[in-house]
Order: structure tokens, then C-alpha cells, then sequence
């Protein structure tokens, strides 16, 4: 596993949006160095790779015992824009020979509430199974319960050194290692099942309910069983009242019992007819009084007309032959005509006698009429529109009286046809009766039905009920067999499991003394400080032992010989892991003096991992140790605090040499 990159965007004192690369240049440099002030934000880079991986899980150092949430919440940048904040990582990841590329992002938003949001990019592609069950899939990168033997804070690694403290954190992380804390929580679970079977158990009394029980269904299966035989013999009265309805209906249809109680309806829609019949007939009258009978003489009158036009064209015909005439004897008076030539006065006077002639033509036709203008624009007026709308809307009125007599006989035929009440009297009663029979048959098959229901519906909870009763006996009758047989099969389980977690620590606490022991021979001065190291596989006690074969007593270990011992516990337990996984190590140097921090820059840092992230003051690897640490450094940045815009900044480069000076 490789990590390619960490964006911070506005996470504690990382104000707005910072990338770090973090790719190994070569295999020969795996070192990537942070130098930074206290406070600069060197534990916080830290917190930011725990809290993208591991979520609500992560061992952050500023979370103390704060809710999930409210660490969300105060780690936003207080300069943030909006209250936001993400961090990201880029990493690979080799699987079967495939390197696959992930992007983790974790993002929230710190409003009323707290909205977390994660994704996973694998390949970039969006991983949406990975993305919601990370909390599951993330141990196959890195397991949370041994994140801490390769993400730590140097100064807090002591314990594993102290030899009265070491027992509890060497087992926590061998159990973690080798997986055995699901095996103690088995044991532990094991041992509150036994203690909780070992109450005393009640025998209960539920053989007198259950008895009770069973009557109660008895008789409810009685009353059922009844109304069931009722709606039965009720059905068939049901389906004869039916068929004596519809018998008595068809009678009564056939002796003019419907027209019988339509009798007012049609006596009703007779008496509209008629209003309407009289209304339509004045409408005619009225019409009938105006224009209407000049329908009769249409022909004569268009005659009329056409005579008129022929006169008024005579009269017309002759005054302009009269202005004619004597305009052409005014042009023929002219000099300039007078002296024309004999030809073109000749020309002249026969086109005027010519027009003249057919003028006096026409105005000799007979006059019979003499028509005045306006009898002429009365006459026009009526033949081109009044009279033929009177004429059109007589038709309508004709026909829609035609339609009303048709309609008014019918009705009188079918009220002739209407029977007396004395004639159908007997036939109502009949009807009615039978009718309000087959209500009431219909109510008493509808109210059976829902009895029935009713006694379904309670006849499923007692049986429920009998169900349970009969678990709670069965139960009781066996119960202290089965507490014996659990308690039993219990112990064995628990006995099995120490067998199983004894087997499991021997075989591989060998191992993991070997790679402490040859860890911490990389790094104490004192070669022959200590010449072995036991770790008993029960209390999981550290014993050193010296070169005359003597326990090494945590007395002669100086302070940083035993900052040293517990870096090779960690360096140790992380060769035995087998997982070829990154160090992160925050305050690498911590309190060692020059010779011993010079064993950890050159003999544990370049070979701690394949990628090793050290998180730096000034004032621990310094201008002497970055010369010697130089070979193996790919990567070197500088976390400066600005104070003008209150957020630490990435920069490239490690501190100035007059400052490592």
C-alpha cells in the first residue's frame, strides 16, 4: 500500500483547500519529512490519515471524550467561509498483482446538525458498495486494530518500554495482531450468557390458562360452525326472494306498472309540450301578421321588380338623350369644329346621331309603373333579406310544431295506457312486500358475514395465543435441561477457546520476539545490553535478558535506551504483522539524546516501511540529523503557521538551514 496523496480542505488549522503529494520518489527514499512548529499542525496531519480511513472509529488525539459529531464540528477551520469541512486520500492498493488506485473523501458540514458524507473512487470510477460498507471493507488496507503500530505519536510509545506497563499493551496488540480480541469477546459473551441461564428460573402456571384457552376456542368454533349453517340455509332463502322479485317485477312491467308510476313524470313533460306547443303557434301568428303572406306572390313581386328597373333605365335613357343632344349641338357650334374639315364634321355628327338614336330607343319602353325611389328600395329591401328570413324562420316553427305534436300524441297514447290505481293496487303491495323481504334476507346474510369474520378474526388470536402458551410450557418443561445442557457446552466452548488462544500466542510469540529482539539490537548502542527477549504467552510480561544470561531489569535501561526498546516493540510487531502498510510517526525523536536519535535516523526511519511519514519540530531532527537522514528523504515540506491569516500553510522544503542551525 502506497499513499499517493492528503487533501485537507479547512480541517483545523489547515484554512481553505491544501494538496500534499506523498509518493515515494524512489524505493531508495522512502522518507517523507514534515517539519513543523508546536501547534503547527504536524498532529493534526496525523488525525486527518486516522479520521479519512477509520471514521468514528479513528484514535484521534484532539478527541478525547467528545462526541463523534461535536469532533466533526470543532474541527472545521474557524476562518472558514462556510462551516465545511473534507479531507481526502489517495492510495494504492495491489491486489492478485492488479494495482487498483482508491480516492477516500470525507466531508461534513457543521450546521444545526452535523451531515457526514463519504465516497470511494476506485479506479476512478465511484464505488458505491465500498462507499457504504467502508467501515467493513477498510481492514483489508488497514486494519484499525493495528493502526496503531504504524500511525503513532513517538512520545506516547513509552509504555511498551515500561516494563510494569508493557503486559497490558504488549497483549492488547498481539491480540489485535493475531485477531484473538474476537476470541476474548467470545469468552466474555460466554460468560454473561452463563451467568444469565444460571438465575433461578420460575416455573410458570400456564396449564389452567392454557385449558381455559382451549374451551374459549371451542366455543367460539361452536358459534361459528353455526352461523356458518344459518348463512347457508339464508342463501337460499336469499336467491328465492330474488327470483320472486324479479318474477313480480316482470309482472308488474307487463301490466303497465312502470307507466303506472310515470303516470306524473309523462302527465308533466305533457303539459310542457303543450306551453311550448302554444308558445310556437303565437310565434307563427305573429309571424304570419308581417310580411309573411308577400311569400305568396314571390314570383310576381321579382317581376315587379324587374319591371321597375326597366323603367327607371327608359326614364333614365331619356334625359340623357336630351343632355347629349344638346352638348353635341354646343360642340358642333365650336370654331375649331365649324372649321374643320367637311369629313371629320361629318364623323362627328353621325357618332352623336348614332348615340342619340340608341338613347331615344330606350326611352320609348312603355311606363306602366312609375315607381317612386323609395316604394324601389322597400321592394329590394324585402326581396333580398326580410322576406326570406321570415320565410326561414316560419319552416323552423312549422317543423319544431310537428316535432311537439308527434311527441304530444305519444305521450297521450302511452298516459291511455296507464293503468287505475285500483287495477294495480294489489300488485304494488306485492312488490313492496317482497321487496323489504328480500332486505331484510340480504341484511341477515350481510350481518352473518361479518359475525363470521368477527369469530375468524378472534379465533387467529386465541390460537396465537395458544401458540405461545404452548412454547411457554414446552419451554418450562425443558428449560432446566436446556440451562444444564448450555452451561455445559459453555464451559467446553470456553475451555476450547483458552486451548485455542494459548495454541495460537505460542505459536506465533517466537516470532514476534525474534523480530523485537532484532529491532532493538538495530537501534541500542550497547550491543550487549540485551542478548534475548521473552514475552510469557499467558501474562504477555517483557523479560530482557543480558549477556550473562541474567534478566535486565528496567533499572539499568537509561531513558532513551527505553524509548528505543519500546520504538522496537512497535517496529517489531509491525515486521510481524506481515502487511507492507506506511508509517506515519508524529514527534519521531521525542526525549532521546544525540546518540540514540541518531540510531533512529539512520538505522530505523529509512528501513520502518517502504513509505515513512515523520512529523517534526525543529528542535528533533535538526540540521546534523536531516544531512544523515538525506539519503533516504524523497520528499521534504514545511508546515508554516501564518499569523496574518490565521491557518497553517503547506510549503515544499524542510526548515532554513540557519533555522536548523
Amino acid at each position: 500500500m502506497i499513499l499517493d496523496e492528503i487533501v485537507l480542505h479547512d480541517f483545523g488549522v489547515y484554512g481553505g483547500r491544501q494538496k500534499i503529494a506523498l509518493t515515494p520518489t524512489s524505493p531508495s527514499k522512502p522518507v517523507i519529512l514534515f517539519g513543523g512548529l508546536n501547534g503547527g499542525g504536524k498532529t493534526t496531519l496525523l488525525d486527518a490519515l486516522q479520521l479519512c480511513f477509520f471514521g468514528n472509529i479513528a484514535q484521534c488525539s484532539g478527541r478525547n471524550d467528545l462526541a463523534y459529531d461535536e469532533y466533526l464540528r470543532r474541527s472545521v477551520h474557524h476562518g472558514a467561509a462556510v462551516p465545511e469541512a473534507a479531507v481526502e486520500v489517495a492510495f494504492r492498493h495491489t491486489v492478485d498483482g492488479e494495482v487498483q488506485n482508491w480516492r477516500l473523501t470525507r466531508s461534513w458540514t457543521a450546521g444545526d446538525t452535523v451531515r457526514e458524507r463519504f465516497q470511494v473512487i476506485r479506479n476512478d470510477r465511484l464505488d458505491k458498495v465500498a462507499s457504504e460498507q467502508w467501515s467493513a471493507q477498510v481492514d483489508d488496507f488497514i486494519p484499525a486494530r493495528i493502526a496503531h503500530l504504524f500511525l503513532f505519536d513517538g512520545e506516547k510509545v513509552e509504555g511498551y518500554a515500561d516494563l510494569e506497563q508493557a503486559p497490558a499493551l504488549i497483549r492488547t496488540a498481539i491480540q489485535n495482531l493475531l485477531g484473538l480480541d474476537i476470541v476474548e469477546r467470545l469468552g466474555t459473551d460466554l460468560i454473561a450468557i452463563e451467568r444469565k441461564r444460571k438465575i433461578d428460573l420460575k416455573t410458570p402456571q400456564e396449564t389452567e390458562v392454557l385449558n381455559a384457552l382451549r374451551d374459549q376456542i371451542r366455543s367460539v368454533l361452536t358459534e361459528r360452525s353455526s352461523l356458518v349453517r344459518d348463512k347457508a340455509s339464508g342463501h337460499n332463502d336469499l336467491d328465492r326472494l330474488r327470483r320472486t322479485n324479479v318474477e313480480i317485477d316482470e309482472r308488474f312491467e307487463r301490466e303497465g306498472g312502470n307507466l303506472f308510476e310515470d303516470r306524473g313524470r309523462l302527465e308533466a313533460e305533457l303539459a310542457v309540450a303543450l306551453r311550448g306547443q302554444e308558445v310556437i303557434r303565437r310565434s307563427l301568428r305573429d309571424a304570419v301578421g308581417g310580411a309573411a303572406p308577400l311569400a305568396l306572390v314571390w314570383t310576381l313581386l321579382e317581376e315587379v321588380q324587374r319591371t321597375a328597373e326597366s323603367e327607371q333605365h327608359a326614364v333614365l335613357c331619356a334625359q340623357t338623350a336630351g343632355v347629349v343632344g344638346e352638348e353635341y349641338a354646343s360642340l358642333l357650334a365650336l370654331p375649331a369644329v365649324a372649321t374643320a374639315s367637311v369629313k371629320l364634321r361629318s364623323e362627328i355628327e353621325s357618332h352623336a346621331e348614332a348615340r342619340l338614336a340608341v338613347l331615344r330607343t330606350a326611352a320609348k319602353a312603355p311606363l306602366r309603373l312609375h315607381l317612386e325611389m323609395g316604394a324601389r328600395a322597400n321592394l329590394d329591401a324585402m326581396l333580398d333579406g326580410e322576406l326570406a328570413e321570415v320565410v326561414g324562420n316560419i319552416g323552423e316553427l312549422v317543423e319544431q310544431d310537428r316535432h311537439l305534436d308527434e311527441s304530444i300524441a305519444h305521450m297521450r297514447s302511452l298516459l291511455a295506457a296507464v293503468p287505475t290505481e285500483q287495477a294495480i293496487a294489489e300488485l304494488i303491495a306485492q312488490r313492496e312486500a317482497a321487496r323489504s323481504e328480500l332486505q331484510r334476507a340480504d341484511y341477515e346474510h350481510q350481518r352473518r358475514e361479518i359475525e363470521i369474520a368477527r369469530h375468524d378474526r378472534e379465533l387467529e388470536t386465541l390460537r396465537d395465543r395458544e401458540t405461545k402458551l404452548l412454547e411457554v410450557v414446552a419451554k418450562a418443561q425443558f428449560e432446566q435441561e436446556d440451562v444444564s445442557r448450555v452451561l455445559t457446552h459453555s464451559a467446553r466452548v470456553r475451555e476450547t477457546l483458552g486451548r485455542f488462544r494459548r495454541a495460537v500466542v505460542d505459536r506465533h510469540v517466537a516470532r514476534i520476539e525474534a523480530f523485537v529482539l532484532d529491532s532493538f539490537r538495530q537501534l541500542v548502542r550497547k550491543e550487549g545490553l540485551v542478548t534475548g527477549l521473552r514475552i510469557d504467552p499467558v501474562t504477555f510480561e517483557l523479560a530482557l535478558i543480558g549477556r550473562n544470561g541474567r534478566a535486565v531489569t528496567a533499572e539499568r535501561l537509561s531513558a532513551g535506551e527505553r524509548q528505543l526498546l519500546a520504538i522496537a516493540m512497535i517496529w517489531g510487531l509491525a515486521r510481524a504483522s506481515g502487511r507492507p502498510l506506511p508509517t506515519v510517526i508524529d514527534t519521531p525523536l521525542g526525549r532521546l539524546d544525540s546518540e540514540h536519535r541518531s540510531r533512529l535516523v539512520s538505522r530505523y526511519f529509512p528501513k520502518a516501511s517502504h513509505q515513512v511519514m515523520l512529523l517534526s519540530t525543529d528542535e528533533e531532527i535538526t540540521r546534523r540529523y536531516y544531512r544523515e537522514l538525506r539519503p533516504s528523504i524523497g520528499r521534504t515540506y514545511r508546515l508554516r503557521f501564518d499569523e496574518a491569516e490565521a491557518r497553517t500553510i503547506v510549503e515544499p522544503g524542510y526548515f532554513a538551514e540557519e533555522e536548523l542551525a
